[in-house]
């Protein structure tokens, strides 16, 4: 049985260890793929137009090629970013940011990713305002939570609890979370971040955040219901008595 147990550890952990290390070459391959159909064959094709694909004979010219491919996407997404943060570059992205969701196939597709890369892609700082507690999805069941505005319109109206909207990431992907609407009183607050947070949901509970090294996640704070002060507290001077006899 210690032999199964030593196995089973040793496995874990060597998945811990290689796990990022395949999904990093995973996704560079991803992004590898495209650019050396649309990037570097152009770029090969430019070199044999210009004379000089003699060049290409050379031992690594080919890699050397995928690289220089890859250097001139990130230039070219570095001259988009910079076109689109003058006041003209903004109104040609507004223009076809307006026409690809006026597409009936392409707006579903382009707006969840659009979507999905300005709660994701911003300053989580900014998006989400702190970590809390909440128990879901039900009584005594306590996952993590991201708290993101406070609730409004309607749901908020037939209720006369104050509301906060939490979004409740899930593991292992954090972006298939739910959104849950939960009473102010009923969330306790943690100081760990949002990034910190999140390590702890995708790693299923793995990568757990030292409590001496949790940052103030500040931004939001939640007020300690009356029964949570009690137990707090602990049972006053006489309390512990009466209850004996």
């Amino acid at each position: 049985m210690s032999v199964l147990l030593h196995v089973r550890r040793s496995f874990l952990t060597g998945l811990a260890i290689m796990l990022p290390l395949v999904i990093t070459i995973w996704l560079f391959a991803l992004v590898f793929a495209p650019v050396q159909r649309f990037v570097t064959r152009p770029v090969l094709a430019l070199l044999r137009w210009a004379g000089v694909g003699a060049l290409l004979n050379i031992p690594g010219a080919e890699v050397a090629a995928g690289l220089m491919g890859l250097v001139l996407t990130g230039v070219f997404i570095y001259l988009v970013g910079l076109a689109g943060s003058n006041i003209i570059g903004r109104s040609v992205v507004k223009a076809l940011d307006n026409l690809a969701l006026s597409i009936p196939l392409v707006k579903s597709i382009y707006g969840s990713a659009r979507q999905f890369l300005e709660t994701f892609g911003t300053s989580q700082r900014t998006t989400f305002q702190g970590v809390v507690l909440i128990e879901y999805p039900r009584l005594g069941i306590y996952t993590i939570g991201l708290v993101t505005s406070e609730t409004a319109g309607e749901a908020q109206a037939v209720t006369s609890e104050h509301l906060v909207n939490v979004f409740v990431p899930t593991t292992p992907n954090p972006t298939s979370g739910v959104l849950v609407m939960a009473a102010r009183e009923s969330l306790i607050p943690l100081k760990m971040t949002v990034e910190e947070a999140l390590r702890l949901v995708v790693s299923g509970g793995i990568v757990v955040p030292e409590s001496d090294q949790m940052t103030e996640a500040g931004g939001w704070e939640a007020p300690v219901s009356p029964e949570r002060q009690i137990a707090a507290a602990g049972p006053k001077d006489g309390q512990v008595g009466d209850a004996e006899d």
